[in-house]
């Protein structure tokens, strides 16, 4: 992949973080953190609702079906390792319970909010 490639990519990846915690906050979701960073990977967005703490996997793709099989298990191991330091890292957020979400950008304006995406 060429340089222009990965910038486009990048920035199309953010452009779907924005949109998706913009979207989440207008169905009363309060965003914690976003590309919550560790060793073990990263977290595009972190968010809370009532005393649910919810890890949000954010996927732009053309439709929808290509976006959910691109939530690899491998990228689920990935989110739930950093979940665990988040948490650890933040004690205030241990008695709260959690949930695993996805959002996906499809084309261009689409948002499809899965709650409960992976356990």
């Amino acid at each position: 992949m060429s340089l222009k490639e990965r910038r486009a990519r990048e920035k199309a990846g953010r452009r779907a973080e924005f949109l998706a915690a913009l979207f989440l906050r207008l169905k009363g979701y309060r965003i914690l953190e976003t590309r919550f960073k560790t060793k073990q990977g990263e977290i595009d967005l972190i968010a809370a609702k009532k005393d649910l703490l919810i890890f949000v996997e954010v996927k732009a793709r053309r439709d929808l079906m290509t976006a959910r099989e691109s939530v690899s298990y491998q990228s689920q191991q990935r989110i739930k390792k950093a979940s665990h330091l988040f948490i650890a890292r933040r004690k205030v957020f241990q008695s709260m319970g959690v949930r695993f979400d996805a959002v996906f950008l499809i084309g261009r304006w689409k948002l499809v909010h899965e709650p409960a995406f992976f356990e």
